[in-house]
């Protein structure tokens, strides 16, 4: 259909399907679901339709309404409007309907619209279908608007030709507005252009609901770090237990992170979760009632069965909503809490100086307080352990390297010119924490044909990061934030490719040197062996 096709372009996605099927000349209501949520679809599209038609009297067509070929035109006086009110009324409750030809029904196998265009008509079946209310809105002969509540599979312009023939003057749609699709209706729908503005602002997932029963983490998530992770686990595992889809609802603050917007969304997809929202804390949000928080969010919105969460979490107007709040309202509306213990790290108990992860589920009182060394995990600690460059801390926080991702761009070719030391250039997003500017041990991963770097090699390399240029150049006054990489023992043409290069060790801060041979002498003796001492000493996996 062309707006899924439309939505594919605007949103850079494959998976995109729609509730219900507009006919062409209609408007209105479409539920459109998105990569997981492709799977409730048909559940949104069986449940009842509302329409506002416009119904012309006096005229028949082939297809059913004004942009067939007229069949029929009738020539007599209009029926009074007491005639056409009980005809258009007789018509509640249920009743046979015959499927037109042209309609995208299958008879062996072909649509039937497929037949209709070839001349040719097949004998079809009739469809039982349910109209629960008519309200009549206007009669102006011959044009008449009636709303009408029906169920799936109802075509509107089949009524209006059955509704002719009924009052013998004969009848076609002259137009059709869809209200709504079970409990999505217009009020809160958007156009095609409202979607791609909020895509662009990354503002659409305010307006995204779920279908299917959820269980729900809650939280700003910055860096998913290791605490994060635990908790994520915990979460699967109760939507396992209770055959419940994951979703991860993000309250974002401000507009930087560890991650970019996009890399953060795909490490909840590549850890297993099914939904993730990522709600702006906006003004609304935050004078938003802890009830109506749970009771129009987590529940209304996001069908809330199951919650997983830390024992400090907070919603609502001055975080009214809390640990004791959801355990307060458990019964009222039927959902199951789980609360998480914060994990800790031990940075000094482990030789590498990566740190050791220690979790005490479930304990109360003093044998849940901290040893000597130990400390929470949180994005606090990941943050400060970044700033100072300690990237084997940040590295165990995370769970893996920290990395920038971005497609190599050419740079001014002094590392295949002057220095004879090849790199890759890649912009710095503006949306990330950064570590100390200089130079690092890193590894570098080049994506495959679907963008991904799951089974890339990683490539032993060093590189800077920092303000470009670091050596004066003429003419070279603007600056950006630019990361460089020279990898040890491979080169390539990997322009316009996307790359990731991880930060494995912090090696120096940034230096600005005299000349190109000082720069050159200085990676030669200094930098490049203390990278590849690094290596040397801690194998890649170790630091993962």
């Amino acid at each position: 259909m062309d707006v899924c096709a439309k939505l594919r372009r605007i949103l850079g996605m494959k998976k995109i399907g729609h509730a219900g099927t507009l006919d062409p000349m209609a408007e209105g209501v479409l539920p459109v679901a998105l990569g997981l949520a492709t799977k409730d679809v048909d559940k949104v599209g069986a449940e009842g339709k509302v329409y506002e038609a416009g119904m012309l009297l006096g005229t028949e067509t082939d297809t059913e309404d004004i942009t067939g070929s007229v069949l029929r035109q009738y020539e007599g006086s209009w029926p009074g409007e007491t005639a056409i009110r009980e005809a258009i009324l007789s018509f509640e409750g249920g009743y046979d309907q015959m499927t037109p030809m042209y309609s995208a029904r299958k008879v062996n196998g072909k649509k039937l619209y497929e037949y209709a265009r070839a001349g040719r008509e097949v004998e079809r079946k009739t469809k039982h279908i349910e109209i629960s209310s008519m309200e009549i809105l206007e009669i102006q002969p011959p044009h008449v608007r009636f709303r009408v509540s029906c169920s799936k599979g109802t075509y509107i312009r089949t009524l209006c030709k059955d509704i002719g023939e009924r009052l013998g003057c004969g009848a076609c749609m002259e137009s059709l507005l869809r209200l709504s699709v079970g409990s999505y209706s217009a009020d809160s729908a958007l156009r095609l252009a409202e979607v791609e503005k909020k895509a662009a602002e990354g503002a659409l997932d305010s307006d995204l609901r779920i279908e299917a029963p959820t269980a729900v983490a809650l939280g700003k998530f910055d860096g998913t770090h290791m605490g994060h992770q635990f908790l994520l686990k915990e979460l699967k595992k109760t939507a396992q237990e209770m055959h419940l889809r994951t979703m991860v609802l993000i309250l974002k603050f401000g507009n930087t992170g560890i991650l970019t917007d996009a890399e953060h969304r795909q490490k909840f997809y590549d850890l297993g979760i099914d939904y993730v929202i990522e709600l702006p804390f906006t003004e609304e949000l935050r004078s938003m009632s802890a009830r109506d928080f749970l009771e129009k969010l987590l529940i209304g919105r996001y069908r809330m069965k199951a919650i997983v969460a830390g024992q400090d979490v907070s919603f609502g107007y001055a975080k009214q909503g809390n640990a004791d709040y959801l355990h307060e309202h458990e019964a009222e509306y039927g959902y199951t809490v789980k609360l998480i213990d914060k994990i800790k790290i031990d940075f000094a108990a482990e030789e590498n100086g990566e740190g050791k992860i220690i979790h005490r589920q479930d304990h109360k009182g003093p044998e849940n307080t901290a040893e000597k060394g130990e400390q929470e995990i949180s994005s606090t600690l990941l943050r400060k352990e970044l700033a100072k460059g300690d990237m084997l801390h940040v590295t165990r926080l995370l769970g893996s390297p920290y990395a920038i991702s971005g497609t190599v761009i050419h740079g001014r070719r002094l590392g295949s010119g002057s220095l004879r030391l090849p790199t890759i250039n890649i912009p710095v997003p503006e949306t990330i924490l950064l570590p100390p500017k200089g130079v690092y041990a890193v590894t570098v991963r080049l994506a495959d044909e679907k963008g991904s770097f799951e089974k890339s090699r990683p490539m032993r390399g060093i590189a800077n990061l920092g303000e470009r240029p670091t050596v004066p150049v003429k003419g070279d006054e603007k600056r950006q934030v630019l990361l460089e990489a020279h990898v040890f023992s491979e080169n390539g043409d990997w322009y316009d490719r996307p790359a990731r290069v991880e930060l494995r060790y912090y090696i120096r801060p940034e230096e600005k040197f005299a000349d190109m041979e000082a720069l050159k002498t200085h990676l030669q003796e200094e930098d490049i062996p203390a990278a590849e001492r690094f290596f040397n000493e801690k194998s890649i996996e170790s630091s993962i």
